[in-house]
């Protein structure tokens, strides 16, 4: 029994093993295109609009930091919709969400929190073009933490194609100068290159970081839970930043803000309480179960001793 015991346990912990994430061996052709297009406008219309922002007399960058996560309640419906709704997957929310997972979200939330900052800031004070080209330098950022990180291979012709298109980009940006805008000072510019570079190379961790993260992670959907965290983060970040540097953040906002972060939270605790209860209840089914093989095996084993005693006694009248 305790060999069959054995064999149950390795065979779920190879099942929990086949089940984490990895990257699949044929790609869907159609789905990478579509992936690309939709990443390809959305990092040109974010920088359009930011721009258009400021340029329309926006002057909260602060402001601009928080719209840049404050979708994240949209993520809800592709976490819960698939098991209430479609009925797709048997998977609850949040289940094997553990507070590693937490933590990590949380605290990779409050770094891209501060890299929308940062692009907030250097866009705020730079042209399109010279911000766009900055922001590319992030290749040869990722590159070098993709390999100390996840330990990825570095081949010649993505290293030459990274070191050749981020010093295009730097000699454009700096030869660029003389298009920034009336009454932008050097000092000012200088801080617009600076905060493009550091947007750049924090978004160039957190890539290999949230990567690194992911290989603990099973199913799609605990990826989607993961960003609804990493994304509410950032937006706390930047509400934050709001509030305590006076940008025009009305009494009535602050509420509705505060509001909407109790109710998350304590949405978030709600699901956070029944998970551990189901966890509790699956151990007290599993420790009964356990017993109850204790207990057959246990009478097995003392069918067997009197067995064996009758065989005795059986052969010492024989020989009597």
């Amino acid at each position: 029994m305790s060999d069959g015991r054995v064999n149950a346990d390795q065979q779920e912990e190879g099942e929990e093993q086949q089940n984490l994430v990895k990257a699949p061996v044929k790609r869907s052709l159609g789905l990478l295109i579509t992936t690309y297009g939709c990443l390809f406008v959305g990092s040109i219309a974010s920088s359009l609009l930011a721009k258009y922002y400021f340029v329309h007399g926006g002057s909260s960058r602060w402001v601009s930091t928080w719209v840049q996560s404050a979708g994240f309640p949209l993520l809800l419906g592709l976490i819960y919709f698939p098991h209430f709704v479609f009925k797709t997957t048997k998977r609850r929310p949040f289940t094997r969400f553990t507070h590693r997972h937490l933590l990590f979200s949380v605290v990779i939330g409050l770094i891209l929190g501060f890299n929308n900052f940062l692009f907030s800031w250097g866009t705020s004070y730079l042209p399109v073009s010279t911000s766009s080209l900055l922001l590319s330098t992030q290749l040869i950022f990722t590159l070098i933490l993709s390999v100390i990180i996840v330990k990825q291979k570095v081949t010649f012709s993505n290293l030459n194609c990274v070191v050749l298109l981020t010093l295009s980009s730097v000699l454009l940006a700096l030869g660029s100068s003389q298009d920034k805008p009336a009454g932008l000072t050097k000092t000012k510019y200088f801080i617009g290159f600076l905060s493009t570079i550091g947007a750049g190379l924090l978004f160039a961790l957190y890539l290999p970081v949230t990567e690194r993260v992911y290989r603990s992670v099973y199913c799609f959907a605990m990826v989607m839970e993961m960003q609804l965290v990493m994304e509410f983060s950032a937006t706390v970040f930047a509400t934050i930043g709001v509030v305590v540097y006076g940008d025009a953040f009305g009494g009535v906002k602050i509420v509705s803000t505060v509001l909407c972060i109790w109710g998350f939270s304590s949405y978030v605790y709600g699901i956070y309480v029944k998970m551990k209860k189901d966890e509790k209840n699956e151990k007290e089914e599993e420790e009964k179960g356990h017993s109850g093989m204790k207990t057959v095996e246990d009478g097995g084993e003392m069918e067997v001793e009197m067995g064996k005693v009758k065989d005795d006694v059986a052969a010492a009248d024989e020989r009597v």
